[in-house]
């Protein structure tokens, strides 16, 4: 039987540390029109973007996106796509939460997480990439993940035993690897509305990830690790350094 699958964009115009994010240019196409345009390269899927007000609605029809207006003083992202998919009022099987600050995101790598989410029995699968810059080991802006690995889940895949700003697991080794996560994660459609009726979590709360709320509630996160690295945009700094990768790569 063929699954329904909703890929959402959580979109929001407040920022703190970037004003307008959604917004921005970035050479020539606005942040939310990047990360849209890439979401709709991936095949047999609906695509939405979940916003909070006119001005990125106004974007969206721009476009030509499909959206829903949705409160702004919600929480999280998370959230948002649930308060989305109630209004959207449609059955979706899984339910892709694909932030809205990743404007290189590749669509290969939200075809990976589908997959594996189609292929395992899991609440929520995220990707995670082996980080190659030492720097971002202890950077506490790089979430890291601890991975317990087992074929049964298929290659590079494993279970998210904790996710930390700190560096985990803890090596005396340098040449051990350590995993950064990417901001994608694909629900089961009754593991979303599960995970928004929980109580943000003491370790949620502690890390500041609110990933740790379904794993202190016994949830499964399947990890599965792809050798693309997309640039979340959350500084000026990060903006700077998208552009230019769009300029140098043709746009």
């Amino acid at each position: 039987m063929l699954k329904k699958v909703a890929i959402i964009i959580p979109s929001r115009l407040a920022s703190t540390r970037l004003a307008n994010k959604p917004l921005v240019d970035i050479a020539g196409k606005s942040m939310i029109e990047r990360v849209y345009l890439q979401a709709k390269k991936v095949e047999g899927v609906e695509v939405f973007i979940a916003l909070d007000g006119q001005e990125i609605a106004s974007e969206a029809k721009r476009i030509g996106a499909q959206y829903v207006i949705t409160d702004p003083n919600l929480p999280s992202g998370t959230d948002r796509i649930n308060a989305a998919i109630q209004i959207i009022n449609k059955n979706f099987d899984l339910i892709v939460n694909l932030q809205g600050d990743l404007p290189n995101i590749s669509p290969d790598i939200i075809k990976e997480a589908i997959k594996t989410a189609l292929e395992n029995d899991a609440d929520i699968v995220t990707l995670a990439c082996k980080i190659k810059d030492l720097q971002e080991i202890s950077n506490p802006n790089i979430v890291k993940i601890a991975i317990s690995f087992d074929k049964k889940f298929g290659v590079d895949c494993g279970k998210a035993l904790y996710f930390s700003r700190s560096a985990i697991p803890y090596s005396k080794n340098s040449e051990q690897e350590y995993f950064h996560h990417i901001g994608l994660y694909v629900y089961k459609s009754s593991s979303l509305k599960k995970f928004v009726n929980l109580e943000p979590s003491p370790l949620e709360k502690r890390e500041s990830l609110e990933q740790l709320r379904a794993l202190e509630s016994n949830m499964s996160i399947l990890v599965k690790i792809v050798n693309e690295n997309p640039l979340s945009v959350d500084t000026a700094e990060d903006l700077e350094k998208v552009k230019e990768l769009f300029i140098n790569n043709g746009n």
